[in-house]
Parts: structure tokens; C-alpha cells; sequence
């Protein structure tokens, strides 16, 4: 009886964390239930949240949805827009105004803002204080090597959440870089996908930046 009991659990662990994955034309990862993929758009739920409200997606945003029992299925995504013309000062300029005025720590409740600041192609992320009088903490970051891009996390009263996984300069002495997962409040969800979109065209531009003479790939 008792490993029955066990086995059951077992079974319902699986089933509550089991979930399909929707993979966008920017290779960004979306943890889903799909529920119906319709003419134009792919409605799925949050797989912590199976109760809770239906999201929608374009179809022409997806490049493939990989189910939850191994099985893929493609779509002809649409071509991202092309950001070719915007350059490295640009973006780094967009990054230093948008995180300043519109991110903060993680507690969610927009009260210690982020400060942002460029050494070299580093970017360095400042949280100061409610009065902007005291540093609370300060880290480098290498936007180069992102572990992966995913979008906001969307909330209400346009609270939307960034998550990243980049190395960050641990040991300055030693030059040590060690993956950290940063998590940044944003107000406003247009600013917050703004944001993350200009991070992962930086990084674009800084792997274009270190390709050797006439090398492609």
C-alpha cells in the first residue's frame, strides 16, 4: 500500500511538471500547455498557473513547439524585423536610458532603481537605494555569452519581470566569470520586451565584433 501510495505521487509530480515548450523565430523559450493552435495564433496557459488565464501567441512569432512527449512540431515563422542599421553606441545608449528609467531590483515593487554604465563592451548594473543616495550593490556583466533570452514575465499594472542568465564578473583579481541568474523588475511591459530585445541585439553586435577578418560564421 505504502508503495502505491509513493508511486502515485510519483505520477503526479510528473503530470504537474510536464509541460510542452514553444520556441519563438529568436529562439527564445516559452514554458507552455498548449491548449489549440488556431489559423493565425497558438493559445497556451502557463504549466504553474493550468487554471489561470490563456495566453496567445502569433503563429508567424513561432519557429516550433516541442510537446511535452517528444514530439516537434515546426511553422514558417516570420523574418524579425531588421535591426542592422542600429549600432553598438546606439544600443549601448538605449540600454543606459531604458534600464535607468524604467528597471529595479526584483522585489517587485519598483523601489530601488537600476543604475546602468559601460566599461568597454562590459555592462555594468548598479542598484541604488529609494533615494538614489546609497549603492546597494553593483555587478559587471558579459552580455556576450546570455545563457539564453526569454521574454518578460508579464504581471499586472504593467509590472513585467526580466530573466537572464549571463556571467558576471566574480573575482576582478583573477578575472573570474561565473553564471549568475539576474532578475530585474521593469515598469511597463512594452519597455520590459523593448529592453530585452536591445540586449539581444548587443549581443549580436558584440559576436559580430569579435569574428576575424572575412570569417561568416
Amino acid at each position: 500500500m505504502k508503495q502505491l501510495t509513493i508511486l502515485l505521487i510519483l505520477l503526479l509530480n510528473i503530470s504537474v511538471f510536464a509541460q510542452d515548450t514553444i520556441v519563438t523565430s529568436n529562439n527564445e523559450e516559452i514554458p507552455a500547455k498548449v491548449e489549440e493552435i488556431h489559423i493565425e495564433t497558438i493559445s497556451y496557459k502557463k504549466p504553474d498557473n493550468l487554471t489561470g488565464p490563456s495566453y496567445h501567441i502569433k503563429k508567424t512569432e513561432v519557429s516550433k513547439i516541442i510537446f511535452e512527449n517528444g514530439t516537434v512540431e515546426t511553422f514558417d515563422a516570420k523574418p524579425t524585423e531588421d535591426k542592422s542599421d542600429i549600432s553598438y553606441e546606439e544600443t549601448q545608449a538605449f540600454l543606459v536610458e531604458y534600464i535607468g528609467k524604467y528597471c529595479y531590483d526584483d522585489n517587485g515593487y519598483l523601489k530601488n532603481k537600476y543604475v546602468a554604465k559601460f566599461e568597454g563592451d562590459y555592462l555594468r548594473l548598479t542598484i541604488m537605494n529609494k533615494n538614489q543616495t546609497k549603492e546597494l550593490s553593483s555587478n559587471l556583466y558579459d552580455f556576450k555569452s546570455v545563457y539564453s533570452f526569454k521574454r518578460p514575465d508579464n504581471r499586472d499594472k504593467e509590472l513585467a519581470f526580466i530573466n537572464l542568465h549571463v556571467p558576471y564578473l566574480a573575482n576582478k583579481k583573477k578575472d573570474k566569470w561565473e553564471r549568475l541568474k539576474l532578475v530585474m523588475s521593469v515598469k511597463g511591459h512594452d519597455n520590459a520586451e523593448s529592453i530585452v530585445n536591445a540586449l539581444k541585439h548587443y549581443n549580436y553586435l558584440l559576436k559580430q565584433k569579435s569574428k576575424k577578418p572575412g570569417q561568416k560564421f
